[in-house]
């Protein structure tokens, strides 16, 4: 089932472009945005926010404060101050080059099982993604 992706800020926008030339016929991906589209400009947060409110993965190269907003809104959870969850995060090092980026993205989006990604954070090291353990 074809997913909507989010690239937050600090993403290449070539990313996005990137990855529309991996999946021309939208098979993967249903829509791609990337924050310059309208959300410009927002702290991390918010970003989130957006992507929960649009449904969409949300793509990040800012593993450490995602880290940080992830176990935040588990812990909201545990809490039972928010029940609702987040569609999930996928954070690459903005030091692995754009193709090599877009091709893990796919990856792991086209593995089968496909891993549970809703209300999940996933990391892409050493070549291989893991999942946030908390």
């Amino acid at each position: 089932m074809p997913q909507k992706l989010y690239l937050d800020e600090c993403t290449s926008v070539l990313l996005t472009e990137r990855l529309r030339q991996l999946d021309p016929q939208a098979t993967f991906f249903l829509s791609i945005e990337h924050a310059t589209q309208g959300a410009g400009g927002l702290s991390d947060p918010e970003q989130l926010k957006h992507a929960v409110q649009t449904k969409a993965i949300l793509l990040t190269h800012n593993i450490r404060d995602f880290y940080w907003l992830h176990r935040w809104w588990k812990t909201l959870q545990a809490w039972e101050l928010l029940t609702q969850p987040h569609p999930g995060i996928l954070a690459v090092p903005n030091s692995l080059r754009l193709d090599a980026a877009a091709l893990a993205i796919v990856a792991f989006v086209t593995q089968v099982p496909v891993p549970v990604i809703e209300n999940n954070m996933y990391v892409f090291k050493q070549n291989q993604w893991i999942r946030e353990q908390w």
